[in-house]
């Protein structure tokens, strides 16, 4: 069959973020590849605080999180679709190279730095649960050729929540081997295609 696919994550847990918390609205350009984030602070995911599964804890009550991480996708050519995988407390907004690709649980296009989420949403993995899927459409038309940018925006419901989360997946489906990114994490489910035939062997007779 020649649907056969290769599944591969280019961003995973525990990979380094630029990380900046506003006290005011930042530039617009914040989401673009040639932002200067030198004065950010570096951070691994997940990021927040108060659940256990932060490795980069924020403090108490942070409002909103804005997150920057580059990525290589010289093999755009074989690129069949992009996945997103969150998990997030309370709310997010997602884009890659200034485009938005994703949200959850906040409004405002984009959502002001100070902006709380439309209800309380609680994060999954820490209590053996899995991200959100967000299936990213037309990815020929936010990526290209070589080195990207995903920002995420997080925000929680208020400064007096008890909690925090931000911990995403990026994932890509090729028509063809490649050597991006490393094999899925377990807990995203996505494995590659397997070769099929349009026939079986019977368990009685048949070699």
């Amino acid at each position: 069959r020649s649907d056969i696919s290769y599944v591969r994550t280019i961003i995973t847990q525990g990979d380094s973020f630029k990380y900046f918390a506003p006290v005011s609205e930042p530039s617009s350009s914040w989401k673009n590849l040639n932002f200067d984030d030198d004065s950010w602070l570096q951070g691994v995911s997940g990021f927040g605080y108060a659940d256990g599964d932060d490795a980069t804890i924020v403090p108490n009550g942070t409002q909103s999180l804005y997150t920057r991480i580059k990525f290589n996708m010289s093999d755009i050519d074989n690129l069949v679709s992009l996945i997103l995988d969150v998990d997030y407390d309370d709310g997010f907004v997602a884009y890659i190279n200034g485009i938005e690709v994703a949200r959850a649980n906040i409004n405002g296009t984009p959502p002001l730095f100070d902006a709380g989420t439309i209800v309380d949403h609680e994060a999954q993995m820490y209590d053996g649960g899995k991200p959100e899927r967000f299936l990213i459409d037309n990815p020929d038309n936010v990526l290209i050729h070589g080195e990207n940018i995903l920002t995420i925006q997080l925000h929680n419901i208020s400064t007096t929540s008890s909690d925090l989360t931000l911990i995403p997946f990026l994932s890509a489906v090729f028509s063809a081997p490649t050597s991006l990114g490393i094999d899925p994490p377990d807990i995203l489910g996505l494995t590659n295609g397997n070769l099929h035939t349009n026939f079986k062997i019977s368990s009685k007779s048949e070699t």
